[in-house]
């Protein structure tokens, strides 16, 4: 069947005109490497040549309000406009090598809406990434409603990724960089929940949304109760809810428990380039779906498959690889 397709959903850039900025209360360990991190998340050169080197055939690009957005403030709507006008000319750059969701501040209500439709429509870009949750706000808050709804009627992802929340970041503290994650895959999962707590998920049944591992712990709790059933590929094709995990972090028995819950359909590589302490590579995740026990068409739609029919990719003409457009929505 040939090699698989690796696209990874979950890498950071960001314009170098906006340093990316390290969580909030971030672990000692991470911040003594921060300035590196955020010269990397600029170097667009840099990261082609490394998934050049690395074997991955497609990079989704993004970068969320918080990782660009000092803390306490809100993004400017015309840093959005700013940002999503520089990732589609970087995406343009190498049309078949990457892909890019846009920047929207969720919260923002009807101006938040309009810009995604913007960056799809006008830009070209291929999705939004949003911060999960915003002074103590989760994503199912009525503000984020008109952004959802803009997504799912695109025809769009929706990468809800993790924020630094300050009463668990100072709390777990103590974990280092544990902690950090401990404290933004909390918010995380709780995000996740409120979607289905709050029945945005059935409002929305277009709205194809994609959580990090991190927030595995939302996914667990679901699965223990009969609302959750949504998330399944037991759940009618009407009623099914399209929720997503990106790897970040590939190991294989989260991969394995994301897979049982969510269906192969559901998953997707992901690798939180460059924060993360495991750089994606195909060896890396050719191993780790193996490890997992998928079979040859789970591990195809897992390692990059998944990823092209959400960000509605055309495959090239010899069936390798990518021709750098997406179809209309």
């Amino acid at each position: 069947m040939g090699p698989l397709f690796i696209a990874d959903f979950h890498t950071h850039y960001a314009d170098p005109a906006y340093p990316a900025l390290p969580p909030r209360n971030t672990a000692r360990s991470l911040a003594d490497r921060w300035d590196a991190l955020a010269r990397r998340i600029a170097d667009l050169d840099g990261l082609l040549a490394e998934s050049g080197r690395h074997g991955v055939d497609l990079r989704v690009l993004s970068a969320p309000p918080a990782l660009v957005t000092p803390h306490g403030e809100r993004t400017r709507p015309g840093d959005l406009r700013r940002l999503n006008d520089h990732l589609a000319g970087a995406v343009a750059a190498a049309p078949a090598r990457l892909a890019g969701l846009a920047t929207v501040d969720a919260f923002g209500g009807e101006a938040a809406a309009e810009e995604a439709v913007r960056a799809v429509r006008d830009l070209g870009l291929s999705g939004l990434v949003v911060d999960c949750a915003t002074e103590g706000r989760l994503l199912s808050d009525a503000a984020a409603r008109p952004t959802l709804r803009a997504a799912a009627e695109l025809g769009v992802p929706v990468f809800a990724h993790p924020v630094s929340p300050d009463l668990l970041t100072a709390a777990f503290a103590g974990l280092d960089r544990f902690g950090t994650s401990l404290a933004r895959g909390t918010v995380n999962a709780a995000a996740l929940l409120s979607l289905l707590a709050d029945g945005v998920l059935a409002e929305l049944p277009g709205l194809h949304v994609v959580f990090p591992m991190l927030g595995v712990a939302g996914l667990a709790l679901a699965a223990a109760t009969d609302e959750g059933e949504i998330l399944t590929p037991r759940a009618a094709p009407p009623s099914r809810a399209h929720v997503y995990v990106d790897t970040m972090g590939y190991a294989p028995a989260a991969i394995r428990f994301a897979t049982d819950l969510l269906g192969a359909d559901h998953v997707l590589a992901g690798g939180d380039w460059p924060i993360a302490a495991r750089d994606t590579t195909r060896a890396r995740v050719e191993t780790a779906l193996a490890a997992a026990r998928l079979d040859a068409a789970e591990a195809r739609l897992v390692a990059g498959g998944n990823a092209l029919r959400l960000l509605r990719r055309q495959p090239s003409s010899d069936g390798t690889g990518l021709s750098g457009r997406h179809t209309p929505g």
